[in-house]
């Protein structure tokens, strides 16, 4: 009963959709109905022009990733904590409350993994920096970037890391598959920050 209570409080959690409360809330559009669809920081950014709502909408989504993990309690294992992470990450990327239109995953992702291991987010941010410096490209950064993370874990923390952070990982890039498609194409644009994504 304890590993399915958190299972149902982490996904409720992630499927608080913050992204969408803090546009309304500036009175902006519906995030499902504009740019990418997707109900995040950088669609959130996009679809109303102010920094701070994507800055807050960041803020609260890493929160919430990182308040589920927190959620299983001191003394928790890898294995515990993944079943957080992962359920957080699936209530973001498909929250009951917008219908399954949620995110793609990143900022509840990145606090989900900082709480698991800290060196979590340090190695993300260098392997996608690596990436979009040699490519050009921000989306191949972060698809890179997510793919070889929980192997760099399982080196320099320990497979039992490597084995929470896969399930994230794979959530992630099941959200990102559309970029991938532009990539092979060469339709994807290197600074989506300004274009659909």
């Amino acid at each position: 009963m304890r590993y399915l209570a958190l299972a149902v409080a982490a996904y409720l959690l992630g499927s608080l959709p913050s992204a969408y409360l803090v546009v309304r809330f500036a009175k902006g559009p519906d995030l499902r109905t504009v740019e990418s669809g997707s109900v995040g920081a950088l669609n959130a950014f996009r679809a109303t022009g102010l920094g701070w709502v994507g800055v807050i909408v960041l803020i609260l989504d890493v929160a919430k990733g990182a308040a589920a993990v927190l959620l299983a309690g001191d003394g928790a294992g890898p294995v515990t904590q993944s079943l957080a992470a992962t359920l957080v990450v699936v209530g973001h990327n498909y929250p009951v409350w917008l219908r399954g239109k949620g995110g793609k995953g990143l900022a509840a992702a990145a606090g989900a993994l900082s709480i698991i291991t800290p060196l979590s987010v340090p190695l993300w941010g260098v392997v996608w920096a690596l990436g979009y410096v040699a490519s050009g490209y921000i989306a191949l950064g972060v698809v890179v970037a997510t793919a070889v993370l929980p192997i760099l874990l399982g080196f320099m923390a320990g497979w039992a890391y490597a084995g929470a952070a896969a399930p994230v990982c794979i959530l992630v890039l099941v959200r990102h598959t559309a970029k991938v498609r532009r990539l092979l194409l060469g339709a994807e644009p290197k600074h989506y920050w300004r274009g659909r994504t």
